[in-house]
């Protein structure tokens, strides 16, 4: 519960009323709550004289916008990120400097309440990002924050987590930050954070954008990570969550990089499915992916591709965690066999026909406002924004060229110190 929140939004008495209802809520009966409750709004009032600070509000909110849901929305948006910090559009795994490669990756937001699998599912899919553009893993940095009354017990299952993926691999954990959500003003007990990984590229970066005309797209198993966790927890699969506490995919980019003579790219079947993987694989290479639909579903865990089916939830706008490679060679499919990988060629690279990804006869399979909705509460909410596409732009673009105009104002004051 966020009491800043509600002190910027309610009147003083309302929000004094309210905050101390729910300080007795987490914290008891205290003589201290009424003066928190005061002095959170003697806060607010202070900080309300540095409103040029405050972003002018972009009149949608995260959820409309499809922030965070790994679809078209989560597209846009980060579109205008990249302009915002003058990156190219790349839409790559991994960003590369110097032949290092860093990545970072959030906690699943579903998976506050276990820790343990929080830490393990971000630190698999960091590292894997790296792995995937060719890097050996050095080592990961955590940012971890805990709410006020969270438990420490969350902050060392997290721990636990994490060090159950670096132990496996034999690498450390090089720096992390542990911090409370807001300090004070946030009660509960949800945490989030992130884990972020670095590698060496010895050789040539498997860059989304070496993505070529007649290559062949090469798809081993997918287990799932964070998405089919919280799938599996929220809908009471328990058989499947152990499914998901794999690490083959890991396993499968160390062989591809062993043979990376074959391989020209490598990315993971993650960020709203392969739906969206190749959208942004498209806009990069101007390619379509031509895909073999059933191969696709036998690729992935049986036990997870049952679930899917029960709660009918789309395979191909899901979180999957399986490793795409792209070659011109057939082989690396036996070489993923024999370190017990199963892998099979799913379809291939053509000529970009209009569309990101077509069936294996021509069908065109859409990209989607968000994810396939995977827990009760995604399908009550559904796959939908009250707002168009178009809609959905102008308002991120307006927002972001006022966020851009601060940015200006204060580096112009900065090099004028300089100057």
């Amino acid at each position: 519960m966020d009491l800043e929140g509600i002190a910027r939004k309610l009147p003083e008495d309302k929000a004094e009323k309210i905050i101390e209802q729910w300080l007795e809520f987490y914290k008891g009966k205290r003589s201290i709550n009424e003066n928190i409750a005061k002095a959170i709004i003697t806060e607010v009032k202070n900080s309300q004289k540095f409103k040029e600070f405050e972003p002018v509000p972009s009149g949608i909110k995260a959820g409309d916008s499809g922030l965070g849901s790994r679809g078209i929305g989560d597209h846009l948006i980060h579109r205008k990120l990249f302009q915002i910090s003058n990156k190219k559009e790349e839409f790559d795994d991994a960003g590369i400097v110097n032949n290092i490669a860093i990545a970072v990756d959030g906690i699943h937001s579903r998976l506050s309440y276990f820790p343990f699998l929080a830490g393990f599912f971000a630190t698999k899919a960091t590292i894997r990002d790296i792995m995937v553009k060719g890097a050996d893993p050095l080592g990961v940095i955590i940012d971890i924050h805990l709410s006020d009354d969270t438990d420490v017990s969350y902050l060392f299952d997290f721990e636990a987590g994490v060090t159950t993926v670096t132990d496996f691999l034999n690498i450390k954990v090089l720096a992390g930050s542990t911090l409370r959500i807001g300090g004070d003003m946030v009660i509960g007990e949800r945490i989030s954070g992130g884990v972020g990984a670095l590698g060496v590229i010895n050789g040539n970066p498997l860059l989304r954008s070496n993505v070529k005309e007649g290559m062949k797209i090469i798809m081993t198993q997918g287990n799932g990570g964070g998405t089919i966790a919280s799938t599996a927890i929220f809908n009471g699969y328990e058989d499947v969550l152990e499914e998901t506490l794999r690490l083959d995919e890991l396993i499968a980019c160390k062989t591809a990089l062993e043979n990376r003579d074959e391989i020209l790219s490598m990315t993971d079947v993650t960020n709203g499915g392969i739906r969206i993987d190749a959208v942004e694989i498209s806009e990069n290479s101007k390619v379509t992916f031509k895909i073999d639909i059933e191969r696709f579903l036998r690729l992935i865990n049986p036990k997870v591709l049952k679930m899917l089916e029960d709660l009918k939830i789309d395979p191909l706008g899901v979180s999957i965690d399986s490793i795409l490679l792209f070659s011109y060679n057939e082989d690396i499919v036996e070489k993923l066999s024999k370190k017990g990988i199963k892998a099979d060629i799913i379809g291939e690279v053509t000529k970009y026909s209009g569309y990101p990804i077509v069936s294996s006869d021509g069908k065109q399979i859409e990209p989607r406002f968000r994810e396939s909705p995977y827990t009760p509460l995604k399908k009550v909410i559904d796959n939908i924004s009250p707002y168009t596409i178009q809609e959905i732009e102008e308002k991120l673009t307006k927002s972001m060229l006022t966020s851009i105009d601060k940015k200006k104002k204060v580096l112009k004051n900065l090099k004028r110190s300089f100057a």
